[in-house]
Parts: structure tokens; C-alpha cells; sequence
């Protein structure tokens, strides 16, 4: 008798390549904690059956807060992110130079998620709601934020500021002026947050190129892309033709239906789709990534182009599309099964806006490293 070949194989369901964006009816064979091969089951000591199910690249969430006991923001990454279909998760500052160590050491090492980070400009990054965290400038140090940066630069994909009036008072651009010198003294993008600035999104865009993140673009408040006609500005679609990244990030009131049912049908959709999950919306409106997946999957994002946005495209975003976003074949074994299921599902945005979803998409498996968690089938 023939021994098995491959550890697991994940039979019947219809497999995402990143290279062509399309899916195949294949079967998705993993080996010592690698991808060893997509097309007919051959054999292996465990045969899992995803009949109906989409497989794709472990879930890339590029936007959330997972620091919990320092951040105000923080939550578990395992139990919101891993368990909910994400397999690499992004922090996006909630930490800063000065508690980017304990950071590393309480959640990056713990967790079996893998963590990556953008590294706040505050050095404190993101800790209480009481005081805006660059309301005096003074906290911003990009010696210090470059310096940790090069320490721990094996998982620092760049540097995050937040330019809302609640954290920066009136004048956005000193606290910008400082997060673009760490990031260009590193050679590292720049994540900037953009509700509620107190400018126009147009005096922003020319101090961004290729690689930088605008996050929360389809909020519904001051600085954002639409202009006073609804219309995308056109700077913002020059932004994106020289490479400037525009994401969800959903949060809490960073993302409504109105704005973003408005960018979609004038041809701009996302580039990547992130939660921004956090202590305030994890129970609503956000729940989780493959929520506000489902919520652009409703307005009409082609399914391949959604998946690309949360896998290929964030891979990309942080540089690591030689190791994330794809199931070529060696990659380590990071993947999710997806449902689409269908029927009638009510969605919130951040504007307790409501509408009914046919399609939404449900994590139902996980595989971290090569190591499968089934996440049931229960209706959420």
C-alpha cells in the first residue's frame, strides 16, 4: 500500500490562483507545513472535505489594533483575526518607539497569528482616548521611530500617522512632516489616517508616492476623497495612478455605504480592504474581516477582485509578496476557506446605515503554518 504523500489535502472546493485571479476545481495539497500542490488529490493522511467552498490565501488584514492592555483600541489577534479566517494581521500603530518592545514581546511572539506592524510616529503610539497622541508635537521623534524600526525590522512594514483634528488639533502637516521623515529615512511606506482632517484630502496627496496607504477612504466626514459635488477628486484617482494605496479600513464611523457606493460606480474601488477591527466595533458595525468583505462584495466588487484586495494586494502593500497572498507551491501553508453564502443578511456601516446583503462571505477554515482550525458552520 502507497503511503500518503501530503499531510492534508482540501478536496471539492474551487481554489484562488493570484497570478491569473480566477478560481479552479482543484484540490489543495499542504506538506510539512507547505503548500505542496494544487490540482488532483492524490493522497494524504487527512482529507478535508470544502466541497462549495472557495480556498483562498490566508487572510491579509492590513488595518487593525491588537494590543490589548496598553492600547485602548487593542484585542486579541488570535481570537478576532485567526479565528475569524485572517492569518497575517497588520497593527496599524498602535504602538509606538517606546512601547514597540513590549508590543513585540506580549503579542507578536504570543500570538499564532503572524503580527506585523506599522509603527506609530507617537512614541507612544495609540494608548488613551484622553488626549490626541500628537496634540503636542513634541511626542512625534522620527529618530526614535527609525531607530526601533531597524531593530525590529523583520516585522515593521512602515510607519502610521493619524491626521484626524483629535489627534493632530487643527494643523495636520507638522505631524505629516515628521511621520514622512521616518518613513523616507527608512525607505518604508507611510499609512496616514484621514477622517476627519481639517483639509481638503488634496493638500495631502502631492506628499505621498508609491507604496504610501491612505486608510478610512470611504468615510463620511471632513478630508475625505469625494469632492463637494460627490465626485472623486481627481487628485485622488493622479494618487492612485503613481501608486498610492487607498484602503478601507472600516473602524467604526470610517466607512459608509454612500461614499463608497459612489467611489465604486465612478470606477474606483478599493485597492486593499481592511478592517480596522478594534475594541469599538467588534461588535458591530465591523464583527470582523470577512464582514467588511461582504460589505464591498454587496456593492458589486467582483469576487476574484475582492479576494486579490485581502490577499495579493496587501501581500504587496507590506512587501512581502514573496511569501504572502498566494498558494504557489513552497509558500508556508497559509490559507482560508471562505463560504459565500447567500440569502438575506442586513449590513451596518459606519453611519448605522442598513442594507440587505444576498452574498456574504463566512470563514468556515483556517490553515496557520499548516496547522488546520475548522471554524464550524453555524450561521453568524
Amino acid at each position: 500500500m502507497t503511503a500518503p504523500q501530503h499531510d492534508v489535502e482540501l478536496v471539492g472546493g474551487r481554489v484562488f490562483d493570484s497570478a491569473s485571479g480566477s478560481f479552479t476545481d482543484a484540490a489543495l495539497a499542504l506538506r510539512d507545513g507547505r503548500i505542496a500542490g494544487v490540482g488532483e488529490p492524490i493522497g494524504a493522511r487527512r482529507q478535508i472535505d470544502v466541497s462549495g467552498l472557495i480556498v483562498v490565501p490566508g487572510l491579509i488584514d492590513l488595518h487593525v489594533h491588537v494590543f490589548p492592555g496598553v492600547s485602548h483600541y487593542g484585542i486579541g489577534a488570535d481570537e478576532h483575526c485567526l479565528l475569524r479566517g485572517v492569518t497575517t494581521a497588520v497593527d496599524a500603530g498602535s504602538a509606538g518607539a517606546q512601547t514597540f518592545p513590549g508590543f513585540r514581546a506580549a503579542v507578536i511572539e504570543r500570538q499564532r497569528t503572524r503580527v506585523l506592524a506599522y509603527l506609530h510616529i507617537a512614541v507612544a503610539g495609540m494608548i488613551s482616548p484622553l488626549v490626541g497622541e500628537l496634540e503636542d508635537i513634541r511626542w512625534a521623534s522620527p529618530a526614535l521611530a527609525v531607530a526601533r524600526a531597524r531593530e525590529h525590522a523583520d516585522v515593521v512594514v512602515g510607519i502610521k500617522v493619524r491626521l484626524g483634528w483629535q489627534m493632530v488639533g487643527r494643523d495636520p502637516e507638522p505631524a505629516l512632516r515628521q511621520a514622512r521623515k521616518a518613513a523616507d529615512r527608512l525607505g518604508l511606506p507611510l499609512m496616514v489616517h484621514i477622517i476627519d482632517m481639517p483639509r481638503s484630502i488634496t493638500w495631502l496627496l502631492p506628499l505621498l508616492g508609491p507604496g504610501d496607504v491612505v486608510t478610512h477612504c470611504f468615510h463620511g466626514n471632513a478630508g475625505g476623497i469625494l469632492d463637494e459635488r460627490g465626485r472623486v477628486h481627481r487628485d485622488v484617482f493622479a494618487a492612485r495612478s503613481r501608486g498610492v494605496v487607498f484602503d478601507v479600513g472600516h473602524g467604526v464611523g470610517s466607512f459608509t455605504f454612500r461614499v463608497a457606493r459612489a467611489a465604486v460606480e465612478q470606477g474606483f474601488a478599493p485597492d486593499v480592504v481592511s478592517s480596522d477591527i478594534h475594541a469599538y466595533n467588534v461588535g458591530g458595525p465591523v464583527y470582523d474581516h470577512a464582514t467588511t468583505l461582504s460589505k464591498l462584495l454587496h456593492l458589486g466588487m467582483p469576487l476574484p477582485d475582492l479576494v486579490g484586495s485581502a490577499t495579493a494586494a496587501p501581500a504587496a502593500t507590506i512587501d512581502r509578496s514573496a511569501v504572502l497572498g498566494s498558494l504557489a507551491v513552497g509558500r508556508e501553508a497559509d490559507v482560508t476557506v471562505l463560504e459565500v453564502a447567500r440569502g438575506a443578511r442586513t449590513l451596518v456601516d459606519g453611519e448605522e446605515a442598513r442594507e440587505t446583503a444576498s452574498e456574504w462571505l463566512v470563514p468556515r477554515l483556517v490553515v496557520r503554518a499548516g496547522t488546520v482550525l475548522e471554524l464550524g458552520r453555524a450561521e453568524e
